[in-house]
């Protein structure tokens, strides 16, 4: 994230980021500083919120009046994911950025509910068919990685907790050791969270036949 903020935010000269489901907003650190306004978006019940979606999904903003959208880890909570992606192409400008994350394979974490992954092939093509171009696309944790950092969470509960510390960094040694040997090519092909950066290219949707 540190360098999408600092290369495809920057670059950009944006003037509005609007976080799309934004949490605590763990992010705005990096791109705050990249963006004239950062404004935050969810569902009622977040007072760190700038916006407040009262009809969920529908950002009460204008059509093309956003530079940049950011959606961290929100994709994977959102029942209908091609609404989402449209309600982020409406508000873009034309040439503006969506900065995506979400998970390839993950365990179930309801916020409040939690309803898919994604391959990369099927995130390409969400994305894609919601009328964006990608331009950059990344892995983050690959196979074993990932299958280590699984094994972790599912047994810590087990482990005394005076050893637990002790546990997690022998744990994240081996976890940083095992990503280390992974080839970009597979951490991009099956990763346990993807990010991407995706352009509005067009006036109009693309339209997917069939």
């Amino acid at each position: 994230m540190q360098q999408i903020a600092s290369n495809d935010v920057a670059s950009l000269n944006a003037n509005r980021l609007l976080d799309f489901g934004c949490g605590n907003m763990p992010y705005r650190p990096l791109f705050v500083e990249h963006v004239s306004t950062y404004v935050g978006c969810d569902l009622p019940g977040n007072d760190d919120a700038d916006l407040v979606m009262e009809v969920p999904g529908h950002v009460p903003l204008e059509s093309g009046s956003v530079d940049v959208v950011l959606s961290s880890q929100v994709l994977e909570h959102v029942e209908d994911p091609a609404a989402y992606l449209h309600e982020a192409w409406r508000i873009l400008r034309t040439g503006g950025r969506l900065i995506l994350s979400t998970h390839g394979v993950w365990r179930y974490h309801p916020d409040p509910t939690d309803y898919q992954r994604w391959t990369c092939d099927g995130l390409r093509r969400d994305v894609t068919r919601a009328g964006f171009r990608i331009t950059r696309w990344a892995g983050i944790m690959g196979p074993e990685a990932t299958a280590l950092q699984l094994w972790q969470d599912a047994v810590l509960p087990r482990v005394p907790k005076r050893l637990r510390s002790l546990f997690i960094r022998f744990m994240q040694w081996r976890i940083e050791r095992a990503d280390g040997r992974c080839t970009v090519e597979s951490r991009n092909r099956d990763a346990c969270v993807y990010v991407l950066v995706a352009e509005k290219t067009a006036k109009e949707r693309a339209v997917v036949p069939g």
